[in-house]
């Protein structure tokens, strides 16, 4: 569902755990770039596909895999954490501690970090995994 941004990946070397998927929200960390995991980390970017894999095909190991990453800049796809239907617009925000990592949700409770808006189609519920379109306001510091 995603579409090219025009935007030039950034292959991140440093990655403290493996991604499994597209859509994940990445953040700056001592062991790597991880996937935010509570609602207060600060992404720095987006996954635009799943991590390396080496030659027996299975996601190579943090400290030696890789990630392509894209800022959060722009409209980019993520992936949600279901709350109900959504109106183009709605704000959008890191997800709760335990509910997935690196995920998105229509939720600011707990202070949780706003990313940006949300940017498709009125009324939609997307179910939990799904990418969304959001328009991101840049990079938290």
């Amino acid at each position: 569902m995603s579409t090219y941004s025009g935007q030039t990946p950034t292959n991140a070397k440093d990655i403290g755990v493996t991604f499994a998927s597209s859509g994940l929200l990445v953040m700056f960390h001592a062991n790597g770039i991880l996937a935010t995991a509570a609602v207060t980390d600060k992404p720095i970017g987006v996954t635009i596909d799943e991590s390396s894999r080496g030659a027996d095909n299975a996601l190579e190991a943090a400290g030696t895999g890789t990630v392509s990453i894209l800022p959060l800049t722009g409209v980019q796809y993520i992936k949600f954490i279901t709350s109900g239907a959504l109106k183009t617009g709605s704000p959008i925000y890191v997800a709760q501690t335990g509910e997935a990592d690196g995920h998105c949700k229509a939720s600011a409770a707990n202070s949780a970090v706003f990313i940006g808006y949300y940017f498709g189609e009125d009324g939609i519920t997307p179910a939990t995994g799904d990418l969304i379109p959001v328009f991101c306001r840049g990079a938290h510091i």
